[in-house]
């Protein structure tokens, strides 16, 4: 068996030192062996009867992903490119982001999951739209074009009652393409709201409007992670500027109870993968929970669905207090489910 590892990450520095001194130089990133190259070496320390090919982002191309079984992105994808989240010049740009499309589109090229699943993940409408029609809990959302019309968004805010709002743009991460206003300041001077579309435009073509949740400040955000379907670990995530940052694995027992509730329906209601004529669920889905919805009082019953991700998610085994044994779980979960999809 031939499992491609297609690495790439920047900001997630491997914490096991006798680990790292396995890895040759060249795969650092930053300066840094980090956990995407780390996992492949976990599997070939494991399993050392399979070849793992570990293909950093630079090296990526319809041939050498023909030449293994099965590959699998847990570093490097079409947002990374988008973002330039690294800045590789082969992809970027329309036409790199574009180039890059179609290698991951190519079927032959044989990505796990399936090019399918990953557009899914990567459209927040797309995934928020079937989170919604299954009653699954998330934040009221308003979905816009690149062409907006200013006047006609600011009525839908207020037609929500919405104080202060956010934009963000669907195919960004993280922060990227942020903007966070105040209703009362645009009924007064739309400017800032038409130099937001302005400058992302050039970006993105589509974008989604919320509330703004106080809770991500007080409360912070859990990631919770769902290994081949089931609820393994979750970290709540305190982001209240650089010197505010913390992330801390241990999460109110009642909250996490009510997480793992709705996570099941959301594990219940996302696509299978479809791979090698057969059908299967993702080797890895991350759940992102805040509270709480609509600005309602803390309870861990008014928790909702954030965001969703796959494969390619950070995991914070980056932060020394996060003790889950995520490579050496995730190394036997690929495994595995190359096997169950019949790769020898």
């Amino acid at each position: 068996m031939k499992i491609g590892i297609i690495c790439g990450k920047t900001s997630e520095e491997c914490l096991d030192k006798d680990l790292v001194k396995l890895i040759p130089k060249k795969y650092k990133i930053n300066g840094s062996i980090h956990t995407d190259v780390a996992l492949a070496y976990v599997i070939k320390e494991k399993f050392p009867d399979m070849k793992i090919d570990i293909i950093m982002s630079k090296d990526i191309s319809n041939q050498r992903l023909q030449k293994n079984d099965i590959n699998i992105p847990v570093g490097y994808d079409i947002i990374n490119a988008i973002n330039d989240d690294p800045l590789m010049k082969k992809f970027s740009g329309k036409g790199g982001i574009d180039k890059l499309d179609k290698i991951y589109q190519n079927k032959k090229n044989k990505l796990f999951p399936s090019y399918d699943f990953m557009a899914f993940i990567w459209d927040k409408k797309k995934y928020l739209q079937v989170l919604q029609k299954h009653k699954i809990p998330i934040s009221p959302t308003i979905f816009v074009k690149d062409n907006v019309q200013i006047k006609k968004l600011l009525q839908q805010v207020q037609k929500y009652k919405w104080h202060d709002f956010i934009i963000k743009p669907i195919g960004g991460t993280t922060s990227f393409g942020l903007g966070i206003f105040k209703l009362k300041d645009l009924l007064k001077d739309p400017t800032h709201l038409t130099e937001y579309f302005e400058e992302n435009n050039e970006y993105y073509d589509e974008y989604l409007v919320q509330e703004l949740i106080t809770g991500f400040q007080e409360y912070g955000e859990i990631k919770s992670f769902w290994i081949d379907g089931k609820y393994s670990y979750a970290v709540n995530i305190l982001d209240r500027g650089e010197d505010n940052y913390k992330v801390q694995e241990i999460i109110d027992p009642k909250v996490v109870q009510q997480i793992t509730k709705i996570g099941e329906k959301v594990i219940e209601v996302i696509p299978k993968i479809s791979f090698n004529r057969k059908k299967t669920i993702p080797a890895m889905v991350r759940i992102d929970f805040t509270c709480c919805k609509k600005n309602k009082k803390f309870s861990p019953s008014n928790y909702f669905v954030n965001e969703i991700e796959s494969d390619i998610a950070g995991t914070y085994i980056n932060f020394p207090n996060v003790k889950y044994p995520m490579l050496e779980v995730m190394a036997d979960t690929y495994v595995k489910k190359a096997k169950e999809l019949g790769i020898k």
